[in-house]
C-alpha cells in the first residue's frame, strides 16, 4: 500500500472545455483558443480561493476527477484539459508527475455541471 503525504481537493463550477479543437495554428505555433484562456483565468481564480497559497507540487500525484456534466464532450479530452490547466495554474510543475488517473463522468443537466479534482502527493515516485 502506498502512503500518500497530501491531499488536496479542488472544486470547480466552470465547465471544462474539451481540448481537442480549442488551440489554432498560426505562424507555426499552436495558441490556446479565447475560450482556454478564459476558463483557465476563472478556474485560477477558484483554485486560489479554495487553496489560498498556491506551492507548486514537484512530487509525484494521482488525480481522482469526477466531471458532473451532460453527455456531450469527450471525457479524454476534458480529462488532458485539467493536466494542462494544473501545470499553467501552477499547481504541479509538470503533467508527467502524474502517475494514475482515476476520472468518471456523473450525469447532470448543463446549469449544474462541476467538476471535483482530489490531489494526492505520493510519497515515493511509484503510481
Amino acid at each position: 500500500m502506498q502512503k500518500t503525504i497530501e491531499d488536496i481537493k479542488i472544486e470547480l463550477t466552470q465547465p471544462v472545455p474539451s481540448k481537442k479543437n480549442l488551440y489554432k495554428i498560426g505562424r507555426g505555433r499552436f495558441y490556446p483558443d479565447k475560450s482556454v484562456n478564459e476558463f483557465v483565468n476563472a478556474s485560477f481564480l477558484e483554485i486560489k480561493h479554495q487553496l489560498g497559497k498556491i506551492e507548486t507540487i514537484e512530487s509525484p500525484v494521482a488525480l481522482d476527477i469526477c466531471f458532473m456534466m451532460d453527455d456531450r464532450g469527450d471525457l479524454d479530452n476534458k480529462i488532458s484539459m485539467i493536466f494542462d490547466l494544473l501545470q499553467e495554474v501552477k499547481l504541479i510543475g509538470n503533467d508527467r508527475q502524474i502517475r494514475r488517473v482515476n476520472a468518471r463522468r456523473e450525469k447532470t443537466k448543463k446549469k449544474n455541471s462541476k467538476t471535483f479534482i482530489n490531489i494526492v502527493v505520493l510519497e515515493n515516485g511509484k503510481g
